[in-house]
């Protein structure tokens, strides 16, 4: 597994977690199935998706203030999953470049979301990333 599948599955189980009001450890479980991450994947794994949630109002507030116009309950769950989780390695993540978090975000919006879903994602993120720089 690599780090781009370890990413989409732990967009996969923040998914489930939200949508499905699943436990994060049984997501986990279910969402790797039989593949074998490695343990630097699966640390990764872990990592985003217990920081997501666990900072998951602060997360919130952040997309909030940039979806200007959007409230997070009307946003399809696919944004709204893959927000959190940029958000989340952007903020918390030094690790992982803003650029990095972005791109992939974007990759995994026009795999998984709608037309529109990877610009409102690029936009959001982008102002994100303006505003870092700016501080």
């Amino acid at each position: 597994m690599t780090r781009r599948d370890a990413r989409e599955a732990a967009f996969i189980v923040l998914f489930q977690v939200d949508v499905g009001r699943m436990n994060p450890e049984t997501a986990i479980r279910t969402t790797l199935g039989n593949k074998e991450p490695g343990a630097g994947n699966l640390a990764y794994l872990r990592r985003v998706v217990l920081g997501t949630l666990e900072n998951l109002e602060s997360i919130d507030d952040v997309i909030s203030r940039l979806a200007i116009g959007w409230t997070l309950d009307r946003m399809g769950a696919v944004d709204r999953n893959l927000l959190r989780l940029a958000v989340y390695e952007i903020l918390f993540l030094d690790d992982i470049p803003v650029n990095v978090a972005i791109n992939e975000a974007v990759t995994l919006a026009k795999k998984f979301g709608d037309d529109e879903s990877w610009k409102f994602i690029n936009g959001i993120l982008g102002k994100l990333a303006r505003e870092m720089k700016d501080d």
